[in-house]
């Protein structure tokens, strides 16, 4: 469904921003042309698939550079894992996904600053934030920081070995204590949504030792992540982008790149960018089939669940807290409000609950401190990709080389292919990749 731009502009500007979650054929007033078949110039067109952070940044850079592109989104909504939601009371912003920035995102901060917005840092975050070894023994944090050191110059012909294990058994065979190893795991959890039980040493160790990863010191967005997304928006036309249906299959032409939609549309270009994560990836037919390596690939690499839920406390919190049951983290944010983080089994078991049984469960979860509402509950997510934290398990050294790796006139790009997994600069570097490839 192609969008009305009139109201698609005035619906990605409204203050809240949850808004988009609506269905499209209702919120844009269209419905689509299932038949019909966009063919733009074939010698300067691209077709991006997926609507989330890195696959609005190609369309953009694609744009400035003069070329015709569309992008095609599955759900009814664009911004993929950034999601930002309003305060009713104040109209204050909150993030239930793609949140923070870090120090030495360059990317990001570029991004930010060239849309004219504003990063802020919390004030919890000026002391130690959630990663702090200082909380491990001396002996404990000295290992660490030679396995850290030891994994950037280790031998191309080790690093499989390091890689087939995971960190959580790597650190246990040096001596680490179960204690130190659940301070480790809570914080792996809060980042990737999976215990480091089930990451690789190498993978895990390589973003302790980047300064780009999680681990580092982190920014917001102020007034919410998703205003990136808005602002991305509104730079492209109506009928470049799609809503609400999605790509079943791609074929390889001697002009460049056929792709069906399940609505029965058809669209041509002479190349394209696949931002989707791994599983959506694997449900497309391609024409030629994609190599046998990279299939592999697609289906070894895991994605992790993070759940994050707005709540108001009878009394603020100034710093994180442990959770209890459900809950892994309790972090301060505006005012009276503070972010709760779930992870791995526990926050499917919530977001398939509902509003009253999840209410309970978090009620439970949060020991002595008493919620006087739950800001998020019962507010849509539809579109929202909530389990898209690539995570890469042991034994899968090599690929995301693979996935990264073009197929002819078909590029990769999204956070999982990015230099460290799970943050908004590697959705951006994946993007400015995947477009410099274009020929």
């Amino acid at each position: 469904m192609i969008v009305n731009r009139k109201k698609f502009i005035k619906t990605i500007g409204l203050a809240t921003l949850a808004a988009l979650s609506v269905r499209s054929k209702n919120l844009f007033g269209q419905t689509s042309n299932t038949n019909s078949s966009s063919n733009p110039s074939k010698s300067n067109s691209v077709i991006i698939l997926g609507g989330g952070l890195s696959g609005l940044y190609a369309a953009n850079l694609l744009k400035k550079k003069g070329v015709q592109i569309q992008l095609v989104e599955a759900s009814p909504r664009l911004g993929g894992r950034i999601l930002s939601i309003q305060n009713p009371k104040d109209q204050s912003m909150f993030d239930l996904g793609g949140e923070w920035i870090g120090d030495f995102h360059s990317l990001t901060r570029k991004l930010v600053a060239n849309l004219g917005l504003t990063l802020v840092r919390p004030n919890w975050t000026s002391g130690p934030t959630l990663w702090d070894m200082n909380k491990f023994s001396l002996k404990s944090k000295e290992n660490l920081e030679k396995l850290i050191e030891y994994q950037s110059k280790i031998p191309n012909n080790q690093i499989e070995g390091l890689d087939k294990i995971s960190l959580f058994r790597y650190l246990r065979y040096q001596g680490f204590s179960d204690m130190e190893l659940d301070e480790l795991d809570l914080v792996v959890k809060t980042f990737y949504g999976e215990s480091s039980k089930n990451i690789s040493s190498y993978a895990l160790l390589s973003s302790l030792e980047s300064k780009k990863s999680l681990f580092q010191n982190f920014y917001k967005v102020e007034g919410g992540a998703y205003q990136i997304i808005s602002k991305l928006v509104n730079i492209l036309n109506s009928n470049d982008i799609i809503l609400s249906d999605k790509a079943v299959i791609v074929s390889q032409t001697k002009e460049g790149i056929e792709v069906i939609l399940e609505s029965g549309r058809r669209l041509k270009a002479k190349e394209l960018i696949c931002t989707l994560p791994a599983p959506a990836v694997s449900q497309i037919k391609f024409e030629p089939g994609l190599p046998r390596e990279k299939i592999y690939g697609l289906l070894r690499i895991g994605y992790g669940k993070i759940h994050k839920e707005i709540i108001e406390l009878e009394t603020p919190i100034l710093s994180p807290e442990k959770g209890e049951g459900i809950i892994d983290w309790i972090l301060p944010s505006n005012n009276n409000y503070a972010t709760i983080t779930i992870s791995e089994g526990r926050a499917i078991a919530l977001e398939n609950s509902n509003s009253s049984i999840a209410q309970g469960l978090l009620a439970k979860s949060m020991g002595a401190k008493v919620a006087t509402s739950f800001l998020s509950l019962g507010q849509s997510r539809e579109g929202f990709g909530s389990g898209a934290v690539s995570i890469y398990n042991p034994s899968t050294y090599g690929i995301k080389e693979e996935l990264s790796s073009s197929f002819g006139p078909i590029h990769f790009a999204g956070e999982h292919v990015g230099e460290v997994s799970g943050t908004m600069e590697a959705a951006i570097s994946s993007a400015i990749l995947a477009v410099r490839k274009i020929t």
